[in-house]
């Protein structure tokens, strides 16, 4: 019976970290995309500057 517990245990903490790796990997890559969007406007911007 104990190892059935401590197996349940283990399964809970695996889809724990899963999901947690899943939030941040989600949160690095629309992080990176806004960014890359930010500096593509920048550069649009920079390109009509007249100097």
């Amino acid at each position: 019976m104990n190892s059935c517990h401590s197996k349940k245990k283990k399964k809970n903490k695996s889809a724990i970290y899963f999901f947690a790796v899943t939030a941040i990997t989600a949160a690095a890559c629309v992080f990176i995309i806004k960014e890359g969007k930010r500096i593509k406007k920048e550069n649009e911007l920079l390109s009509y500057e007249v100097w």
